[in-house]
């Protein structure tokens, strides 16, 4: 069974490779950070996007992504251009490890970040354009909460729907419930009765799935607990109503997301 988690990270997902911004001047700690990156590009964030490359020029740093369209639509980003820099900002709003010091060069250089998505189907673009202002306000300002960032998470998700996820099955939404977060899915009458016979498994796949994401990924979910809520997974036949679930509570996500 596929879980899905479509999360549009623009963070640089480096470890040892940002260590090169703790010597030099900051431009040149940019530079080299950039080359680095693409030597090791393409790099997967996970099902729906894949970091390409990255440039830096003009006190600028480009950074260039495919997203799978069979999952997201160009148009998706179009609509919702600024829950997408909110939630940008919001990663970057209180920067851990490798990520913070990415964002202490960019700070240091005064350099502008530019996120440019690419459909693999149609070849559309987006980009999305930070200032350094704009960058230097998220950590000078208010610290999002764990339910604020939850709720921009859930925003996003609910702008994509609904996504076909494999033929007979769509997510419709994630639904807030309170106590928990609740991924809804539509399944057609034989995918239906084989989730209901079979629960137990689908929810032992989920979890490895869940403890198989990307870090950016895991990064986001954490989101859930963080915020108070379990994680519900919901299953309608579209033919008869019928419906069955299964859930995590915070704990367990804590544990899974390690």
């Amino acid at each position: 069974m596929r879980t899905f988690k479509a999360k549009l990270y623009a963070a640089v997902p480096l470890c040892a490779l940002l260590l090169l911004l703790l010597t030099g001047c900051a431009k040149n700690r940019l530079k080299e950070a950039v080359d680095e990156v693409n030597k090791q590009c393409p790099i997967s964030l996970g099902q729906v996007v894949k970091m390409m490359g990255a440039t830096y020029s003009d006190d600028r740093v480009a950074v260039r992504y495919v997203i799978d369209e069979r999952l997201m639509k160009i148009d998706v980003m179009h609509r919702n251009e600024e829950l997408m820099k909110k939630q940008i900002l919001a990663t970057y709003s209180q920067p851990e490890g490798d990520i913070k010091k990415f964002v202490d060069v960019i700070l240091d250089s005064q350099a502008a970040l530019q996120f440019i998505y690419e459909g693999s189907l149609t070849g559309e673009k987006f980009a999305l354009d930070i200032s350094p202002e704009e960058l230097r306000k998220a950590q000078e300002g208010d610290v999002l909460s764990a339910e604020d960032h939850y709720a921009l998470s859930l925003q996003m998700i609910n702008a994509q729907a609904p996504i076909t996820i494999s033929e007979g099955m769509v997510l419709t939404c994630m639904r807030d419930e309170g106590s928990r977060a609740c991924y809804v899915y539509e399944t057609s009458e034989p995918f239906f009765s084989n989730i209901a016979s079979n629960l137990d498994n689908v929810k032992a796949t989920t979890r490895t799935l869940l403890e198989r994401m990307s870090e950016a990924e895991k990064i986001d979910m954490r989101r859930i607990p963080a915020a108070g809520r379990d994680l519900c997974y919901r299953y309608i036949c579209t033919e008869k109503g019928d419906s069955v679930e299964f859930s995590f509570t915070k704990s367990q996500l804590v544990d899974i997301l390690r």
